[in-house]
């Protein structure tokens, strides 16, 4: 007997018995708790707790171990290749907005084939929501010089003010210190525009000089004249949206307010004329 007393395995096992027999008839049936059975449970039920935490800590170790299942890695590769379709789509979307502005620089350039072009991207601007001041990613490496006319294919944009190895300024025609000699295409008379993006107007363009009995409507077109050295003949500058009928007290000079032609707001690309075609031919 005193043998099986020092098998401590089979003590234990023993003792195990024996405590769960207590609880199976601790817990069967609605009756009163004894006190040998209030005592068991005191003894017993940090055990329980201790084991049932241990039992959910190693089920979820399981769990996770095994959750990883051939539809679980499936669908995780799915979602990171829904991911990069999404950052490709948004790329193809402004690939082809590029594309689509290039398009319209390169037919431009086609109808104005007496023309050379250097085609820039805009890479910044001056501080504000409008392009007066503005940055291009072509300098001397493109053979870009200053005063040379800036346009896009709505028209006429400005020049270029300052030239480094790799990028140009241009000045546009909206801002205040730029004047443009130009007609009215329907009437041909001439006249000048000025800026006004400092003056706060939101049209940022106003016509003067034009002869005395002018005829102007709003929706007359204006175009450059090519009078000057900087901006050939037959670029849209703007059209007219405000007639300015000669009043007492009234500017004397100024004809008309002008809507530019180019979104001076949303400029991405432009064109640089760096020559015409009979300059390449003398060449």
């Amino acid at each position: 007997m005193r043998g099986l007393f020092k098998n401590k395995p089979f003590v234990i096992m023993l003792i195990a018995i024996v405590l769960l027999g207590i609880l199976a008839f601790a817990t069967s049936g609605e009756r009163s708790v004894s006190w040998l059975e209030s005592t068991v449970g005191a003894v017993v039920q940090p055990v329980q707790t201790f084991a049932s935490k241990a039992s959910d800590s190693i089920i979820g170790f399981f769990q996770r171990i095994f959750k990883t299942t051939d539809a679980d890695k499936a669908l995780e590769q799915l979602s990171a290749r829904l991911a990069q379709l999404e950052g490709v789509a948004e790329e193809n979307e402004k690939l082809r907005a590029e594309n689509e502005r290039l398009k319209e620089l390169l037919n431009y350039s086609g109808v104005s084939s007496d023309y050379t072009f250097v085609t820039a991207a805009v890479i910044g601007n001056s501080q504000g929501i409008w392009f007066d001041v503005f940055t291009i990613n072509a300098g001397r490496n493109k053979g870009i010089q200053k005063d040379m006319a800036v346009v896009n294919a709505d028209g006429l944009v400005g020049r270029i003010t300052e030239v480094g190895a790799t990028w140009s300024k241009v000045t546009s025609i909206i801002d205040s210190s730029t004047e443009v000699s130009v007609m009215v295409d329907r009437t041909r008379d001439i006249g000048l525009t000025r800026g006004t993006l400092t003056a706060g107007d939101d049209n940022m363009l106003e016509l003067y000089f034009l002869a005395s009995g002018y005829d102007l409507v709003p929706g007359d077109v204006i175009i450059t004249n090519g009078m000057g050295s900087v901006y050939p003949r037959g670029i849209t500058v703007g059209t007219v949206t405000e007639v300015a009928r000669r009043t007492e007290g009234s500017s004397a000079d100024r004809n008309a307010v002008l809507q530019p032609s180019v979104d001076f707001g949303h400029l991405e690309e432009v064109m640089v004329i760096t020559g015409t075609g009979e300059e390449e031919g003398e060449e």
